[in-house]
């Protein structure tokens, strides 16, 4: 991999946890292969799962899945000019893990191309293989040194399917209460537990009927919607992407994409969310300084 230290690194593993991955650079007479801290971010649209049996770790080791909805939690790094080749020999790739190529989110609305690892499909046993405790509190301490909860990890590692990363849809437009596309929620969410909310984002209306979301440009910059807890993430994404026009991640030709904010609800709570942002530029758009929606109702669409 030429140059792949300027390639960002997706750990969603012990690789994480910075103490045990410097023990066993020691112990190998190895360099620590980790830059800085790029961001914690998500891989969307898959789950980790133990289905590969390690002799290393005498039980199940970590792999990543494809699962529509879900959101695998991680760290992104830089990488050092030797990382790629330290980290290839501690997860012995390419015979056990391979590189894979991904698009890793963040909650600033981003995306990121990056590089993970995945374990070649010829080596997985059936659907779980029980990891150790060790192993599995080496991973949790890896994910709350980044801030994250052991609530994926632990169902997983018992072989049981574990409950949604991130649960809630944020809307700005014609998704809202009272918009003319509203009701297609009305399948894949909880209404009653709906809630006014802001995420950062710069907001224009498309001159289409609909509004366009894209990140922040610079702190503080706020949009004005609704956070709604989904019921079933998996089916819901199945109509949302479609309505949205959405194609798998990395593609091109999407109008939206499936993005991840973290929003501030009336409740006074910050909370992870899905997003469809816009998936172009705003070229010929007019920017709502408001930030919301509701502010521009000639732009809206007319009831069907």
């Amino acid at each position: 991999m030429e140059d792949g230290q300027d390639i960002l690194y997706f750990s969603y593993g012990t690789n994480m946890n910075e103490a045990d991955l410097r023990q066993w650079c020691r112990d190998n007479n190895q360099p620590y292969p980790m830059g800085s801290v790029f961001a914690r971010a998500y891989l969307p649209d898959t789950q980790i799962v133990f289905n590969l049996p390690s002799p290393v770790r005498v039980g199940g080791s970590l792999n990543i899945r494809h699962r529509l909805g879900q959101a695998t939690p991680g760290v992104l790094y830089h990488m050092t000019p030797e990382g790629w080749k330290i980290l290839d020999r501690r997860v012995s790739a390419p015979k056990d893990y391979k590189h894979l190529d991904v698009v890793a989110l963040t909650e600033d609305g981003r995306e990121h191309s990056a590089v993970t690892y995945q374990v070649d499909t010829s080596l997985t046993e059936g659907g779980f293989v029980k990891p150790t405790e060790e192993y599995v509190e080496i991973v949790k301490e890896g994910l709350a040194a980044h801030g994250f909860t052991d609530r994926i990890l632990r169902p997983v590692s018992r072989g049981k399917e574990p409950p949604w990363c991130i649960e809630n849809l944020f809307v700005y437009g014609t998704l809202m209460e009272g918009e003319v596309r509203h009701h297609i929620l009305e399948h894949w969410c909880d209404h009653r537990a709906g809630m006014r909310a802001k995420a950062p984002g710069v907001l224009y209306a498309s001159g289409k009927g609909f509004p366009a979301m894209f990140p922040a440009e610079h702190e503080g910059q706020e949009i004005q919607g609704e956070i709604y807890p989904l019921v079933d993430l998996k089916r819901a994404f199945e109509m949302l992407d479609i309505v949205e026009t959405v194609r798998r991640y990395g593609s091109t030709g999407s109008l939206f994409r499936r993005a991840i904010v973290r929003v501030r609800a009336e409740d006074g709570n910050a909370y992870a969310a899905w997003a469809y942002l816009y998936d172009g530029t705003p070229a010929g758009m007019s920017p709502i300084p408001s930030g919301n929606w509701l502010d521009v109702p000639h732009e809206r669409l007319p009831e069907e």
